[in-house]
């Protein structure tokens, strides 16, 4: 998006292209462009009748071997439940942004001298402003769908305050805005615990969320709870902490397009390697952030891509608000139906359409004045 909202904090806070980061400001706008599709794809397609759940928070191994059947098998299915299989991971991507643009700005910008309270409630006061207008919406499209709909005030108060993560019953609606809690309790681990200090307590982080995860189980309110709270997060935010301290233009010569190509195949292999143990399973969100950077870099090598990618990633933060609304209203008709493919294009022509549209009402235009002016005093 310059990421409106969502992942502000990278719009703005890159260094310039001569600087040669390991992701320019251009590629970490590619990537949110890759990221808000697999969201906005899977978000719908999983819900579908029929198509494989993939294995987000509990682990099954029959839904892998579900998906392996299909694919040796194919029907009309088999494109839906490859979407529902490969592309459960873009929040993955911006959590890892997230780690990369923070420490671009505040450990090496211009934020370096904010204070610890006014990072956190202004980070907080973003997410706040983009779920709320979210919120209104969702419930809107739903009430005018059925006029029996009633969204519980607990659950409400809850999520408006974005603390529905901590709650064990997770009533988290829509399902989505989970990411809103989620990052939220990033922010303030950032804050208190990674900012400013040594890899160590980083990798400790990482090591002791895998640890629970592991102990946790494969499947139970547990291994969820841990998950749709910050477990699942520290490692990919991690990542992006470290890349963002240690990497450059030329690791791993990805600049180059045969070694970044060949990076590309052993990522996405490892990718689904790992998805066939539960063990392996904890540790996929490194080899989901390597398959979509190199897939990122690749993408660059053509105008074409790169500007239709780097156009959804300006859209992003206003898409991932509003695809909830939109599928909430067209899911149960897809389903009675069985008309998958044309719903699916409609979803996608509304979900679009209607983020154009929306996009002024969540300061777009706000904030890609003020990010032309920072770079322009750079």
């Amino acid at each position: 998006m310059t990421n409106e909202k969502i992942t502000a904090e990278v719009s703005g806070a890159l260094p310039s292209d001569s600087g040669k980061p390991f992701l320019s400001r251009a590629e970490c706008n590619v990537m949110r462009g890759f990221a808000i599709l697999l969201i906005v794809l899977d978000n719908f397609t999983h819900l579908l009748n029929g198509v494989f759940l993939d294995n987000e928070y509990n682990y099954y191994p029959s839904r892998v071997e579900g998906f392996v059947a299909n694919l040796m098998h194919p029907d009309s299915l088999l494109p839906f439940n490859f979407i529902s299989f490969y592309c459960p991971y873009g929040v993955m991507l911006f959590i890892f942004l997230s780690g990369y643009g923070l420490v671009l700005k505040y450990e090496k910008g211009s934020g370096q001298n904010v204070g610890h309270k006014e990072f956190l409630w202004n980070h907080y006061s973003k997410m706040f402003s983009m779920q709320v207008k979210g919120l209104a919406l969702v419930i809107m499209s739903l009430s005018l769908y059925n006029a029996q709909y009633y969204y519980p005030l607990k659950n409400l108060l809850l999520q408006v305050l974005m603390v529905s993560n901590l709650n064990p019953e997770q009533n988290i609606e829509p399902g989505p805005y989970w990411f809103f809690g989620m990052i939220v309790e990033m922010y303030v681990i950032y804050r208190l615990l990674i900012y400013k200090r040594k890899d160590a307590v980083a990798l400790a982080l990482v090591l002791v969320s895998l640890v629970a995860m592991a102990i946790a189980g494969p499947r139970g309110w547990k291994i969820v709870y841990l998950r749709i709270n910050c477990f699942l997060a520290i490692l990919p935010f991690c990542m992006g902490v470290l890349a963002a301290r240690h990497l450059h233009f030329k690791s791993f010569s990805l600049h180059r397009g045969w070694h970044c190509l060949g990076w590309f195949l052993l990522a996405f292999v490892l990718l689904t390697a790992t998805k066939f143990n539960f063990y392996s399973w904890l540790v996929m969100p490194v080899f989901v952030v390597a398959t979509a950077v190199t897939v990122v870099k690749l993408l660059r090598r053509s105008r074409l891509l790169d500007n239709m990618f780097g156009w959804v990633g300006a859209l992003s933060g206003v898409l991932f608000v509003v695809h909830p609304a939109v599928r909430e209203v067209l899911i149960e008709r897809a389903n009675a139906s069985g008309h998958y493919y044309g719903i699916l294009f409609t979803y996608l022509l509304l979900t679009f359409g209607l983020s154009i549209i929306l996009k002024p009402a969540f300061g777009g235009k706000k904030k890609e004045q003020r990010g032309a002016a920072t770079a322009e005093k750079k």
